[in-house]
């Protein structure tokens, strides 16, 4: 796995330099330029979706009668995602970490918090699937539309089934009988779990989905952003277009860690299938990735300082204890 993720990152590598050779270095300036000039908007955007994305967390914790500080699930949130942003597999790390961070609450939260991610995911599916209808409209339908057919189908199917109130893990497993694997029958009471909550608290699912949506109408006002500072005509059909296809390269990238490379060239040959210049896409992917390693590395260095002062903090209750004994 490590060859294989070193052989990806090379590639995407590889790929962002021939773009930027493409570009020329007048055009790299640029993007340098426009990405110091765009990154304080990115910046006060992705503060404004972190507050809403605490608040649709809190509301799913309150909801199970767990109360836990603004400040103190912002830090959580901002830890796990820098960890996971970093990380080779992401969410898989990121969510068990962000649970764990509610210390003795933490087994309590777990259902709450799963459906606060389920719930985002659904709003993200929801604006990928508005984001590819917009891409076909704005393409003329292309000369290769199946993928598109096909990207659309599936994430409607995924989200007919995840809105559905019936827990569909049980079926699979007396499908699949002994050959059904452990994860899978594990998950049951996970999804039990979550569909309890869906039935217990359907005003809170809303209100979370409500905030969700504004989330993501926040990340399409990034791509906004980078068109008001090129001076680049947009229709909101454009933007949506492109951020189903930012989805698309997330999604491409995520065994790579930090995503390294694939962002950049992703969006640039995004930028470029719409007729639109690549040192946009550029500007905009650095922008990005700017604004999500400044907040990796403060969520990383809060992670660390707090387990630093745990582990001083236990060493004198635990000497207390020997000197008792």
């Amino acid at each position: 796995m490590k060859k294989l993720n070193i052989v990806i990152v090379a590639g995407a590598v590889a790929v962002l330099a021939y773009m930027v050779v493409r570009t020329g270095w007048s055009g790299a300036v640029q993007q340098l330029t426009a990405v110091r000039n765009v990154l304080p908007l990115l910046m006060g955007l992705s503060l404004v979706r972190l507050a809403l994305q605490t608040l649709a967390w809190s509301t799913a914790l309150r909801a199970e009668g767990i109360r836990a500080g603004f400040g103190e699930l912002i830090l959580a949130r901002s830890s796990s995602r820098g960890v996971g942003y970093l990380s080779v597999l992401g969410p898989a790390v990121a969510e068990p970490l962000r649970i764990s961070m509610l210390r003795d609450r933490s087994s309590a939260a777990a259902a709450a918090t799963l459906i606060d991610t389920g719930v985002y995911w659904f709003s993200s599916g929801l604006f990928a699937i508005l984001g590819t209808i917009c891409a076909l409209h704005f393409l003329g339908g292309s000369s290769h539309p199946l993928p598109l057919i096909v990207m659309v189908t599936g994430t409607a199917v995924g989200l007919f089934f995840i809105a559905r109130p019936k827990p569909r893990l049980p079926g699979l497993v007396r499908r699949l009988g002994s050959r059904c694997p452990k994860f899978v029958t594990k998950g049951i009471e996970v999804e039990a779990a979550m569909r309890d909550f869906q039935a217990r608290h359907p005003q809170a699912i809303r209100l979370i989905l409500v905030l969700d949506l504004l989330c993501q109408v926040l990340i399409a006002a990034e791509v906004v952003a980078i068109f008001a500072c090129f001076g680049i005509p947009f229709h909101p059909v454009m933007v949506l277009a492109l951020e189903a296809a930012n989805r698309v390269v997330k999604m491409a990238g995520g065994l790579v860690p930090a995503r390294m490379g694939t962002d950049e060239s992703g969006m640039a040959a995004a930028f470029v299938a719409f007729g639109l210049p690549s040192a946009s896409g550029l500007a905009l992917a650095l922008a990005r990735r700017t604004r999500d390693l400044l907040e990796a590395l403060l969520g990383i260095a809060w992670v660390s300082w707090r387990s630093r002062s745990a582990k001083t903090t236990s060493e004198p209750v635990a000497a207390t204890q020997l000197a008792s004994a």
